[in-house]
């Protein structure tokens, strides 16, 4: 991917992942994967699980205790095994709740902060699912939500996301076949995190080819009083290079705002905040956000259907367990 672009038009920057020198060359050094991790996350050399679980008790009670905002570990030296078992066996850190990915040898656990984290980014599907209800999709057939399952674009990567909507079209045509991918993505962390949930939007637009339509980013401030929704997504192909301000501007003012049906390579996409929503007790701003129903469904809407419109009280519903 070529060119990333911020809220309103922000150039967001690629620099390496800031490893001491000694351990910087463990790291894939075409990683996207760790690349705007925020400061202060943690490293830990893996050697033995029980080791790893104390490195992660330690960072939920600093995130706990309000000394710290980081919710990033980065786990050098893993092996296939130790892969497998963070990936499939969440209940390996007793307890400890995470979101997981990984490239190589190295992983990255996204430590799921409190109760607020799973709650918002639930009440989300919840709100979507009754926009998809009301449009006559009431079996439970017509609407699924991957949650955490993994996706592996290549035999050395994967990741989770908190939340994916998989249409009917994309399900498993016999047991036991994985899934497509999900036309829309969750991503959900503390507001210090956003240079890095970005960066998972990132991976999740450019590894699926474009496959994964939109990407919804969540950050909720730590004192829990603001949660700030970007949506994330790809420019048309034809788009000029670079993105500019104005196009961007151009795109944001579509009704609405599809993005490319098509696969696009990830040398080819450029990405870019197509909407943005600030919730707090004082209100929202940014609504209502649509989300098209021919991206989200992957098939253009029949009698009765149409486009996904979230209103600000559907967002002061998704945040009702913050204000």
């Amino acid at each position: 991917m070529d060119e990333t672009q911020g809220p309103r038009g922000r150039a967001l920057q690629s620099p390496s992942i800031s490893l001491p020198e000694s351990v910087s060359r463990t790291v894939p050094s075409s990683s996207s994967l760790m690349s705007k991790l925020p400061d202060g996350y943690v490293i830990h050399h893996f050697s033995r699980f029980k080791l790893l679980r104390t490195c992660a008790k330690f960072l939920v009670e600093s995130l706990q205790s309000s000394k710290s905002e980081n919710q990033w570990l980065v786990i050098l030296g893993l092996s296939k095994s130790a892969i497998q078992k963070l990936d499939e066996d969440h209940s390996c850190l007793e307890g400890i709740e995470y979101r997981f990915a990984w490239e190589g040898h190295a992983g990255l656990l996204k430590i799921v902060h409190s109760f607020e984290h799973d709650s918002v980014t639930d009440r989300f599907t919840r709100v979507l699912d009754l926009a998809l209800i009301a449009m006559g999709l009431v079996s439970t057939t017509s609407r699924m939500w991957v949650a955490t399952t993994t996706y592996k674009p290549t035999a050395n990567k994967g990741k989770q996301a908190d939340q994916g909507f998989l249409p009917p079209s994309r399900r498993p045509s016999a047991p036991g076949l994985p899934p497509g991918w999900p036309t829309l993505t969750i991503e959900t962390g503390l507001s210090k995190s956003l240079s890095q949930l970005r960066q998972d939007a990132i991976w999740w637009l450019s590894n699926s080819s474009g496959e994964v339509r939109i990407v919804l980013v969540i950050s909720i401030s730590k004192r829990k009083d603001r949660v700030f929704i970007e949506v994330w997504q790809l420019a048309p192909p034809n788009s000029p290079r670079p993105l500019t301000r104005a196009y961007i501007q151009t795109l944001c003012q579509q009704s609405p705002n599809v993005p490319p049906l098509v696969q696009q390579p990830a040398v080819l996409q450029q990405a870019y905040c197509a909407h943005e929503v600030e919730i707090s007790a004082n209100g929202v701003t940014g609504a209502p956000l649509t989300l098209p129903f021919v991206a989200v469904y992957d098939r253009s809407p029949a009698q009765g259907e149409g486009d996904i419109v979230l209103t600000g009280q559907d967002f002061l519903d998704v945040t009702s367990d913050l204000f």
